[in-house]
């Protein structure tokens, strides 16, 4: 429970967690303020679901085959009830 120090206990990317691969679905939901999760890779469904703060990044491996362009690296209801964060 954060409640004792504030609504903001934590300053933007206090915690960087970096990962590879394939996330499932829900990768980072209901996240707080000051985490920052950094995926080369894709991710499933409902990614940030609920996303009250905190940073997702999704990115293509740099030897990728396709154009990131022209596909999709996150599924369908991306940050489906989010209300702050990025």
């Amino acid at each position: 429970d954060a409640t004792p120090f504030g609504p903001s206990p934590l300053k933007d990317r206090t915690i960087v967690v970096r990962v590879e691969g394939s996330a499932g679905q829900s990768f980072g939901a209901f996240m707080a303020k000051g985490v920052a999760l950094e995926l080369v890779g894709d991710t499933n469904d409902y990614c940030g679901k609920g996303l009250c703060g905190g940073t997702i990044t999704v990115t293509p491996p740099k030897e990728c085959l396709f154009k990131p362009e022209e596909n999709i690296i996150v599924g369908n209801v991306c940050c489906y009830g989010a209300t702050g964060g990025r």
